[in-house]
């Protein structure tokens, strides 16, 4: 008997060693990671693991399905059942603690409440802390492009199933989430973007265009020209907005010494580039423009600062120059704060983004950019609203303020607003102003004029706005020393 026993433990034990030998380490962060995902090439071949037996592997496909990225297109449905794989004596693991109150929202699973899952995440996003509360809103932004958008009326929402109890809030867009013995719930965010609960009463609420919104974003609730910064962290370029990356520019000054600009542009086509003009100068205004590089893809972090685009030809609006930021000739200089890169050889782009004059009945905006101010390579969404503050003259662009924080970095940034169902660029982040008067960012608005401009230099014909700027003046960029921005 005894040897008996020994035998079944060494077998039983065996059996496990080898399960262990078969399992690979999970490749998705921990949640206090500052990371949320892994780099896509980590995932080559993961999916072949028979994942059965291994609680990380199944957790790991569960969260790709989820997020999507390489060549996984996301899919809810497989990221429930690779999930429901990594379950341990049946409890969810609690590194899918927050992906399980997705799948509870979506109606794909029942072992919490709805209203336990929105309590979930409300906690990470009012917790204080960036990263827990950036990655709760990150999913529910994941989980809003698989259920339907509607646009909610005041009339119409309820805080309780029973509809007893109305609530006066302004019309919006919600997620409409699965109906249950008719009840028709919705999430909706406040300006912290942290969802609540309510059910629909009355005629049944129209579907929504706006699929190119993000649902849950941060906004400043203050409407006196007060700036807040309401930035929040995103771990992918969001497929609804324009692809954007960071443009650096080395310079060399007067002195000799290097100085680094960078700056976030936005693709127009797989060669061109939109930014600002003021990221082609020294913040002194002189120096020389040695070398301008595009970095298509700063999450990458096996990329990184490494895979460089060259940038080869340079246009600036005609009307720009860096001195008047000093004499007080802010219309000019913020209204010609645009430019266009060309790039050395082509970059993918699913779709050309369409460029508009900013809506005048629809005071928010949204934009995407790289700022100097958080770690290198991070990507920040912000929701702003924007104000008319001059009327450009000539050739320059009207000036729009913005009530939400910005910084070095955030330069060039092309802000958007959704018409019809689609995401459009208004506009070009320029820089902060400060005087007696104002100390809010301000963005140069697109005219007709502007775009056809543009439109001219995409098609290779001249333009009677933009001009040339030389690049490779100065030492080669090896000769220089070390440059930061």
């Amino acid at each position: 008997m005894i040897t008996a026993r020994n035998a079944f433990v060494f077998a039983l034990l065996f059996s496990c060693s080898a399960f262990a030998e078969d399992c690979e380490q999970a490749l998705f962060p921990v949640a206090s990671s500052e990371w949320l995902l892994p780099s896509p090439q980590m995932f080559e071949d993961r999916e072949r693991v028979n994942s059965s037996h291994c609680s990380d592997t199944s957790s790991d496909l569960a969260q790709w399905y989820f997020w999507g990225g390489g060549e996984k297109v996301a899919d809810l449905n497989k990221a429930y059942h690779y999930a429901s794989l990594a379950l341990v004596e049946n409890k969810w693991p609690f590194e899918l603690s927050l992906l399980h109150a997705a799948f509870v929202i979506a109606g794909l699973d029942s072992a919490i409440g709805v209203d336990e899952a929105v309590r979930r995440f409300r906690r990470e996003i009012l917790s204080g802390n960036q990263i827990r509360r950036d990655k709760a809103l990150a999913m529910l932004n994941q989980l809003s492009g698989f259920l339907p958008h509607i646009h909610t009326s005041p009339a119409s929402l309820y805080v309780n199933s029973s509809l007893t109890k109305p609530v006066n809030l302004p019309a919006r867009v919600a997620l409409q989430l699965p109906q249950n013995a008719n009840k028709r719930p919705v999430l909706l965010a406040d300006s912290s973007g942290a969802p609540s609960l309510y059910w629909l009463g009355g005629p049944r609420a129209a579907r929504s265009s706006s699929v190119n919104q993000a649902v849950f974003q941060q906004y400043s609730i203050n409407k006196g020209g007060r700036v807040d910064d309401v930035r929040q962290q995103l771990w992918q370029v969001p497929a609804t907005m324009p692809h954007s990356g960071v443009l650096v520019s080395l310079f060399e000054r007067k002195d000799g010494s290097p100085y680094e600009s960078r700056c976030t542009a936005t693709q127009l086509t797989s060669l061109w580039l939109l930014s600002a003009s003021h990221c082609l100068f020294t913040p002194e205004g002189g120096g020389k423009l040695v070398s301008v590089n595009y970095l298509a893809d700063p999450l990458d972090r096996q990329a990184s600062d490494v895979v460089k685009t060259p940038v080869n030809k340079v246009w600036r609006h005609r009307q720009h120059r860096p001195e008047d930021q000093y004499n007080g000739e802010i219309g000019r200089y913020s209204g010609s704060d645009i430019a266009l890169f060309k790039l050395a050889r082509p970059i993918t782009l699913a779709k050309p983004p369409a460029l508009s004059t900013p809506t005048s009945d629809d005071p928010w905006v949204d934009s995407i950019a790289y700022p100097n101010d958080k770690r290198p390579n991070t990507l920040w969404a912000s929701r702003c609203r924007a104000n008319f503050w001059q009327e450009g003259s000539d050739s320059l662009s009207d000036l729009y303020v913005l009530d939400c924080f910005s910084y070095a970095g955030q330069s060039g940034a092309v802000l958007t607003q959704e018409d019809n169902g689609e995401r459009q660029i208004v506009g070009v982040l320029s820089a902060r102003i400060y005087n007696d008067e104002i100390d809010q960012p301000v963005f140069a608005a697109l005219n007709t004029i502007l775009i056809k401009e543009i439109q001219s230099l995409l098609a290779e014909d001249k333009s009677e706005l933009f001009v040339m700027v030389p690049i490779g003046l100065g030492q080669e960029p090896s000769k220089l020393a070390s440059a930061k921005p």
